[in-house]
């Protein structure tokens, strides 16, 4: 009986060994072997992801639009899609609401729609991305109360100006930028020199 138990508690015990070493091996193999490659940070490093498109709040101001000058709340919604790792191509569509003063006491309801399309300059592998851009197109421009001298008009318009993404994710991104804004409506001789800032969230895919 005594060699039964101790049988027994010997084939206990070389198991148990067994499933301890196979516990070790299993527990060691993931370890990376000494001068592996680190685990890819959580931040895009590349053109994993070289479309971008993003959407942001605007402050537009207008200068001298048929002598009036005023400002715009509106958004913008940009498309980007990167050829490399500094150039990309890019389409926007800009869309703002104001009033236009055309006297002390009297204001004209505005809206205006922009769209057009250029290239953007500027590195994308980091997680601070600086860049610049141009882009031409068109603007549609319309004042409410309509009236012999105003209504709604279409002109020439182009974009010049620089900003920054920031990453906040592998796919996510802020944005914040400043334009010149060139336009020429309502019949004007020389372009109207406007502005433009805004900031907004993004994503790559």
């Amino acid at each position: 009986m005594r060699r039964v138990v101790l049988m027994v508690f010997a084939s206990v015990l070389v198991f148990s060994l067994r499933a301890a070493a196979q516990d070790t091996t299993v527990t060691l193999a993931p370890s990376a072997p000494a001068g592996a490659a680190a685990t890819p940070p959580a931040y895009k490093v590349g053109s994993d992801f070289p479309l971008r498109l993003s959407m942001s709040y605007q402050f537009t101001g207008f200068r001298n639009v048929d002598g009036m000058t005023f400002h715009n709340n509106g958004i913008n919604t940009d498309f980007t899609g990167y050829t490399g790792h500094d150039f990309a191509l890019e389409g926007t569509v800009d869309a703002g609401w104001g009033w236009a003063p055309m006297s002390p006491t009297y204001k004209l309801e505005q809206s205006y729609v922009f769209y057009g399309g250029g290239f953007r300059i500027g590195p994308e592998k980091n997680r601070f991305q600086p860049w610049a851009h141009a882009l031409v197109g068109g603007i549609h421009m319309r004042f409410t109360q309509t009236s012999l001298a105003l209504g709604s008009d279409n002109g020439l318009a182009w974009q010049v100006g620089i900003g920054a993404d920031v990453k906040i994710g592998a796919r996510m991104f802020w944005r914040s930028y400043g334009d010149y804004l060139g336009t020429q409506v309502f019949h004007a001789h020389v372009p109207q020199a406007n502005y433009q800032v805004g900031t907004g969230i993004g994503f790559a895919f």
